[in-house]
């Protein structure tokens, strides 16, 4: 009777040891701790290369790295617009902007994820309003525009507690710093219609 007492708690011992040592990489709340490390390097190296300047969130949730950049007026060959209107946008203001969303791999190298460039919004931009893309997560957007005039064109890098942190996306991985080239086309200011 011992030995088979003995047999079974081997047998269940293995069982419980072959199991658990299953991973489920399909787990959304498994944390890739290599990816993780990876972006909060991208950061720091953008942080120290004197390229970019410090800008404090409003959130007090981190601090994103912007520069001016001319890419997207480069992209198409169009003259900067005329600034028409004085002032940045604020958090109750709508704005209509066109950029390039992209984010480095391990290689170093860029990849896209989102644009207005090659569509019909390359000429007219996109409208957003600045608190849906607050209440959206991504926090640098809201942060960086409030600093934008018409006419502007920055480069910025929003670490990922300022983008979509633990949360993955079809085309962003989850911690993924990202980097976008902004154009300021319009303030629309206070018009809570005009993007919902």
């Amino acid at each position: 009777m011992n030995k088979n007492v003995l047999i079974i708690s081997i047998l269940l011992s293995s069982f419980v040891l072959l199991f658990s040592s299953c991973e489920d990489d399909d787990d959304p709340y498994q944390i890739d701790e290599e990816w993780k490390a990876y972006n909060e390097k991208v950061v720091r190296d953008v942080a120290t290369s004197g390229e970019y300047k410090p800008l404090e969130s409003f959130s007090r949730n981190g601090t994103l790295y912007w520069k001016y950049t001319d890419v997207i007026t480069n992209t198409i060959g169009l003259a900067t617009p005329k600034i028409t209107q004085e002032g940045t946008p604020h958090v109750t203001d709508s704005v209509v902007v066109r950029y390039i969303g992209w984010y480095l791999n391990y290689d170093g190298n860029k990849v896209e994820f989102d644009s207005t460039e090659g569509n019909n919004n390359a000429q007219s931009g996109r409208g957003f309003r600045l608190s849906t893309l607050a209440q959206g997560g991504v926090m640098g957007w809201v942060d960086i525009l409030q600093y934008m005039t018409v006419g502007e064109e920055r480069e910025v890098c929003i670490p990922q507690q300022l983008g979509y942190g633990t949360s993955a996306t079809s085309a962003i991985p989850a911690y993924t710093t990202l980097f976008f080239d902004i154009k300021l086309l319009k303030i629309v200011a206070r018009n809570e219609g005009e993007f919902d």
